[in-house]
């Protein structure tokens, strides 16, 4: 998104293809994977094409490299954002050296790396790319290409954001993020050296990060509770402690976290995102996500087992609904209420159905149900 915004500010048409959605102009499509199969992915392209966009930003997932559906294409720019034990499983990656490589694919395709030095394997990274194309990096210290540094937090037109100085080879100055967190500076670091790869002035480098806004990613739910309702997809451990570490920078009360975990995925990711919110919520309401083709209970039993390592309060609500009220009723004045895992999804796949579910959606619905309970 904040790539697509860049490239919109910059006066480009622009498509987008991945987990949130995919859109060509303004108009969203659902996405049912975030690099879709090879026919959707080429229709997609054929329909910006047809409509005389220039510009198409994808997430391109392990996944998809690994079963080459963007086998025949050719990118201007590959980026390499971070390495997380996220995807390890029987039907994902058998372990992390056939996930490293999956992602490392994107470089054979693309004319030019972008490759995030702070991360794991960043120099293994950086060795296969640059076999392949130039190279750019970019990071926190000035061992990166493209750097940030006095990074603080800022609010701005009542947006809660980072203000960092960036160091690059293409621009120098303040940057304004309309996003909070450490995890945000990493994105726009990235977002800003493919501007420079692709000469884009830096005038809408900057009304495009000040304005950025992602859907389902740390985003606010209005309300008159005098609390900070967040939903996010951070669905593993990695993703969930920055979101959690970043929020209580950021609240003056308790740091309150909804959150499951998805059936038929890794369990190894139940247990950890169970210590990290026992160790960094100040509460946990342990619920259902997507429990597929699994007993809700069961992956419940498995996030407890991970929580009971801390001693992190707890309490589980296995109907989503009900733990997204229950912990806007424990919330008070100046307490954040973090709503995990799904982010932008609109649907909850169960064994025998799959429902409408919104997370900002019911969120808001009983935020205004415990207001008017409290008249």
């Amino acid at each position: 998104f904040m790539i697509r915004s860049i490239l919109k500010c910059a006066g480009h048409d622009t498509g987008l293809i991945g987990t949130v959605c995919n859109m060509i102009g303004e108009e969203k499509r659902h996405s049912e994977h975030t690099t879709p199969e090879s026919h959707e992915i080429y229709g997609l392209l054929e329909e910006m094409a047809e409509k005389s966009f220039d510009s198409c930003v994808m997430e391109v997932s392990s996944q998809g490299l690994k079963l080459d559906r963007v086998y025949g294409l050719r990118f201007d720019c590959g980026c390499f954002t971070n390495l997380y034990e996220d995807h390890i499983a029987p039907n994902e990656h058998p372990d992390m050296e056939d996930y490293f490589n999956c992602k490392m694919k994107i470089f054979d395709s693309s004319k030019t790396a972008v490759i995030n030095s702070d991360c794991e394997r960043s120099e293994d990274a950086v060795a296969y790319a640059s076999e392949r194309c130039p190279v750019y990096t970019f990071g926190l210290t000035d061992k990166s290409d493209c750097y940030a540094k006095n990074i603080r937090k800022e609010r701005r037109n009542g947006v809660t954001g980072t203000v960092f100085d960036l160091v690059s080879p293409w621009y120098e100055g303040e940057i304004f993020v309309a996003l909070p967190g450490k995890f945000n500076v990493y994105n726009a670091l990235c977002a800003i050296c493919v501007a420079g790869i692709l000469k884009i002035d830096i005038d809408p480098v900057r009304e495009a990060l000040s304005t950025v806004f992602v859907p389902g990613r740390v985003q606010s739910v209005r309300n008159d509770l005098d609390i900070s309702i967040i939903v996010d997809y951070a669905h593993n451990a990695a993703s969930l402690e920055n979101v959690v570490t970043t929020l209580k920078e950021y609240t003056e009360g308790r740091v309150i976290t909804v959150f499951g975990c998805g059936g038929n995925r890794s369990r190894t990711r139940r247990f950890e995102m169970g210590e990290v919110s026992g160790n960094l919520s100040d509460y946990t309401v342990i619920t259902s996500d997507n429990p597929r083709k699994e007993e809700p209970m069961d992956i419940i039993a498995d996030i407890v087992t991970g929580i009971e390592k801390t001693k992190g309060l707890y309490e589980i609500v296995p109907d989503r609904t009900e733990a997204i009220l229950r912990a806007i009723e424990k919330a008070k004045p100046g307490d954040t209420v973090l709503i995990a895992g799904k982010g932008h999804e609109d649907y909850q796949i169960f064994a025998d159905r799959t429902i409408h579910f919104d997370d900002c959606e019911v969120a808001s619905r009983m935020a205004s149900k415990v207001l008017k309970e409290r008249k």
